[in-house]
């Protein structure tokens, strides 16, 4: 029994000490995305997450948990065919557009960093099971804060505090302070930690201050587009926990093949031009979107023959427009919509493969394989997120797609307790048998 209780706690501080590890990794990894540093840079900071790699695959071959193993890896599998549909399509799509080695290398090097993500999760999830969601977290939030008292040292707090309230108040665009903590891939990821936290973290004081620290660097960030989708998201999730099961089952598929079809007829409507009409009518300020639009409509077309260009050709097709139009003036390297991105580079057939896999396939494997509660927690990640690929870049961010991911797989190796609650707060805690 003694000798039990010594191994127990040797375990248990063995997992403290690599959580320590993993947050701190994760934190040096994250401060790559702390503006003013370049593409490169922030690159090579990314890279450094492959410690977490290294340290994982260190422990799989002392310790050889076969159960965790297996979990993970059918994570990865369905995570990585779609990853791998995507690369070789656009392979295909390069070869037969006849474009240049260098613009291939340069997609292939960059999809790669998704691939990292896959490992990542992986290793994380291996090491640390559930903990692997809290560790991220912290890793995110100590780079947010380190980039926090820099820029209070660089502004001042008084300047500071007055660029945050003219945000606050509505200025058309974010100045100083504000705009130095707008950290697009970081704040997207806040979201999916809110959604965890309130609706499936176990009930403790860590949980408190993780709700607490989530909501003010995300409120920080200022992403409009994920202020909305996150709000609306949690609309979803309180209607929701209040239907029985099979009710919440249909309901959830309903809502998924919504999106699907919602997002077929976003491409017609900004393709057709009723994009514009429709952003007039209600007087939204689209910030230069709706001129971009127009200037690559020509680029694609609705129909099925229509093939695509392949992975990052739209970032050709604005540099075309550039070059055609100096008058164009529209200063982006990015479409700030990646609905409509998916489809220009993948094609009709290679839209809808994407869509149905994610939403569809997804869905059901979560269900049949994880049960009810991991797949709510995947279904809500990918509608806060699908809601801000309208008017973003947000599918092939880093942190934001690793931990879109990471979530539900580290759901998947939770372990019942008595903090549990059968879906929402307000549900009675269930006695664990």
């Amino acid at each position: 029994m003694c000798r039990k209780l010594i191994d127990n706690a040797e375990t248990e501080k063995r997992n403290v000490f690599l959580e320590i590890v993993y947050i701190l990794i994760f934190a040096a990894s994250a401060m790559g995305d702390m503006p003013g540093f370049s593409y490169s840079m922030t690159r090579v900071m990314k890279a450094i997450s492959l410690l977490i790699v290294i340290i994982g695959v260190c422990i799989l071959f002392v310790s050889g948990d076969m159960k965790r193993i297996k979990t993970g890896a059918r994570f990865v599998g369905v995570y990585g065919f779609i990853l791998i549909g995507v690369i070789v399509w656009s392979i295909l799509l390069w070869i037969i557009n006849l474009e240049t080695v260098e613009f291939i290398m340069r997609g292939v090097t960059k999809f790669m960093y998704q691939f990292l993500v896959l490992l990542i999760i992986f290793a994380g999830t291996y090491m640390l099971g559930e903990r692997a969601i809290y560790t991220t977290f912290y890793g995110l939030v100590i780079a947010n804060t380190i980039m926090l008292a820099i820029n209070l040292g660089i502004y001042g707090p008084v300047e500071s505090f007055n660029s945050v309230m003219a945000m606050f108040q509505g200025a058309e665009a974010q100045e100083g302070f504000a705009r130095a903590m707008e950290i697009h891939d970081i704040t997207f990821s806040y979201g999916f930690f809110i959604i965890y936290f309130l609706f499936f973290a176990q009930h403790n004081r860590e949980r408190t201050i993780g709700i607490i620290l989530a909501l003010f660097y995300f409120i920080l960030g200022w992403k409009r587009i994920a202020l909305t989708a996150l709000p609306l998201t949690i609309f979803f999730a309180l209607i929701m926990g209040r239907m029985k099961s099979k009710t919440r089952i249909r309901f959830m598929s309903f809502i998924a093949w919504t999106f699907v079809i919602i997002s077929f007829a976003y491409v017609v409507i900004t393709r057709v031009g009723l994009f514009d009409t429709i952003m007039e009518h209600f007087n939204i300020d689209t910030m230069g979107r709706s001129e971009v639009y127009n200037y690559i409509e020509k680029y694609y077309r609705i129909s099925l023959g229509f093939i695509g260009y392949g992975f990052e050709y739209t970032t050709v097709i604005l540099l075309q427009v550039s070059q055609a139009n100096p008058e164009a003036h529209i200063g982006v390297v990015g479409l700030h919509n990646n609905i409509l991105t998916l489809y220009i580079e993948l094609g009709f057939i290679g839209f809808w493969a994407w869509m149905l896999y994610t939403w569809i396939f997804q869905l059901r494997w979560m269900l049949r394989h994880w049960g009810e509660k991991t797949a709510m927690l995947f279904f809500f990640c990918e509608m806060y997120i699908f809601i801000t690929y309208m008017t973003d870049n947000t599918l092939y961010y880093f942190y934001t797609s690793l931990v879109l991911r990471l979530i539900p797989m580290a759901y998947a190796f939770h372990k019942p307790t008595t903090q549990d609650i059968r879906l929402w707060p307000w549900v009675r805690v269930q006695k664990v048998t």
